[in-house]
């Protein structure tokens, strides 16, 4: 039987919605909800809110569940709060229902940036890592793996002008020059603070006029001929951005460096950062994420860091060996230098400095080719293609292949992001091959190790009693005994 034409539906009035319903069990929201707790941002944000005085904040929880959702999906703020009131799953995700008041986008926007003031979102990526070392999904010796990545500013090449430099002069000179052009500034006919005032004003140009020039001098400009570079130049639209490119075919645009410090087992970043780009910003950076890595996470210990040829300097590789690290780079050349010497000695300290410096720097590279010809690490070294893949999935996937914002920190914002996003959805998925590392993984993390240790002290007593039992069975062996029958 055909069915009826219907013009429209009628809903019903009342309708009885459960939201967990809603959301399928295998959804990538579902498992990054379960594999990690937000409520640890609670205490953390505190001090930056008063107590007595003010409007009651908004529910920081919600603000990081919020980001993640951007950063996620990759929506601006303005598409983000455009779907979230119509969508189960975002609604879900953030512990709200389709009756629940939403927060404004400004409070997102002026939250974001007062977090980004105070390190908040340090304080985040720290935890999911934390969080990840907890579960197993990072193991205690670590290899890891450096790269550097360019993203685009959010400035275009036509926002390049000159940079005007003040002149040098001394205070006596500055203060005469101000009073003189302050003197003749007061003589001009058209002041209105002169005396004159029967001197006739020139009419104001008309503003369509010059609004009309401005346009036509800006379609008709032409970059032909014309040079420029970091040291004349500076965007106004984003004075952080830097002109660089990596390649010679490559145009010159104003960029960021992104810098990863990741395990290469299991693609966890531990450590990102964001740089003005520069030819030295990667291993400069680098050295700061080491340092950084060791004092935030004391549970692990990095073995060795694998590398591409930018990281291959005599003096980079020398820091490296200074730190117990094995640096897996990959050389130009595998032929082993001589140390250098000299026929005469030298009693004056800064050449004495420099030539111990060379020495250092001749045997840290051998070193490191040593290691390179060897292929003891060879297995380890090829899996440093996590560090690319993690940046192609951050820039195709979360966009982070151009700046969402300008400046230096809100870049910083945004990388810090990214990575939380790539690390949540890795440890989502271990979590489902191992159902134990969950939510209370890193609460638990003590309780474990203090009855990992229990069990240990336990498993030592057994282990010497075992022994003792087996060594006099032992002994009774090797003795020759003589039995009489007793009646």
């Amino acid at each position: 039987m055909h069915s009826p034409k219907q013009n429209h539906i009628q809903p019903n009035m009342f309708q009885y919605i459960d939201m967990e319903d809603l959301v399928p069990g295998h959804h990538i929201l579902r498992r990054v909800k379960d594999a990690i707790d937000f409520s640890a941002v609670h205490d953390r944000v505190k001090p930056l809110y008063s107590e007595k005085t003010g409007r009651p904040s908004t529910n920081a929880e919600l603000v990081v569940r919020l980001v993640v959702l951007e950063y996620l999906f990759n929506h601006s703020e303005r598409e983000l709060f455009e779907t979230l009131p119509m969508h189960a799953g975002y609604l879900w995700f953030c512990g709200l229902d389709f009756e629940s008041s939403l927060p404004d986008r400004t409070t997102l926007v002026k939250t974001r940036a007062l977090w980004r003031r105070h390190g908040i979102f340090d304080d985040i990526m720290m935890h999911v890592v934390n969080q990840c070392i907890a579960s197993g999904l990072v193991r205690p010796n670590v290899h890891a793996g450096v790269d550097g990545t360019q993203v685009r500013a959010n400035a275009s090449i036509h926002s390049l002008e000159d940079i005007e430099l003040a002149p040098v002069q001394t205070i006596e000179d500055y203060l005469e020059d101000k009073k003189q052009r302050d003197e003749a500034s007061l003589s001009q006919p058209g002041n209105p603070d002169s005396n004159d005032d029967q001197t006739p004003q020139s009419p104001k140009p008309k503003k369509h006029h010059q609004s009309d020039h401005l346009q036509e001098s800006a379609s008709h400009e032409d970059f032909h001929g014309k040079t420029f570079s970091n040291q004349t130049h500076r965007s106004t639209t984003d004075p952080d951005a830097r002109l660089y490119k990596k390649s010679k075919g490559q145009e010159a645009c104003p960029r960021y460096l992104v810098h990863n410090l990741a395990d290469v087992e299991s693609g966890v970043i531990l450590k990102t950062n964001a740089s003005i780009a520069s030819g030295k910003a990667e291993r400069e950076i680098s050295q700061q994420q080491l340092a950084a890595v060791r004092f935030q996470h004391p549970q692990i210990h990095i073995r060795t860091l694998s590398g591409d040829k930018a990281y291959g300097t005599p003096a980079y590789l020398a820091y490296l060996f200074s730190q117990g690290i094995i640096p897996l780079i990959s050389l130009r050349d595998h032929e082993l230098e001589e140390t250098p010497t000299w026929q005469r000695k030298t009693h004056n300290p800064e050449h004495q400095r420099k030539r111990q410096e060379k020495v250092n720097n001749v045997k840290a590279k051998n070193q490191a080719k040593q290691i390179q010809i060897d292929g003891k690490y060879q297995n380890i070294q090829n899996k440093r293609v996590q560090c690319e893949h993690g940046f192609a999935e951050a820039k195709t996937v979360h966009g982070l292949d151009r700046a969402r914002s300008r400046e230096l920190d809100c870049m910083q914002e945004q990388a810090l992001c990214t990575a939380i996003v790539q690390n949540l959805k890795k440890l989502s998925r271990f979590k489902g091959k191992r159902p134990g590392t969950g939510v209370s993984a890193c609460a638990e993390t003590k309780k474990r190790n203090e009855k990992n240790h229990n069990n240990h002290f336990i498993s030592l007593i057994f282990k010497g009693i075992r022994e003792k039992f087996v060594s006099l069975i032992t002994s009774s062996m090797d003795r020759k005994y003589s039995f009489s029958p007793v009646f």
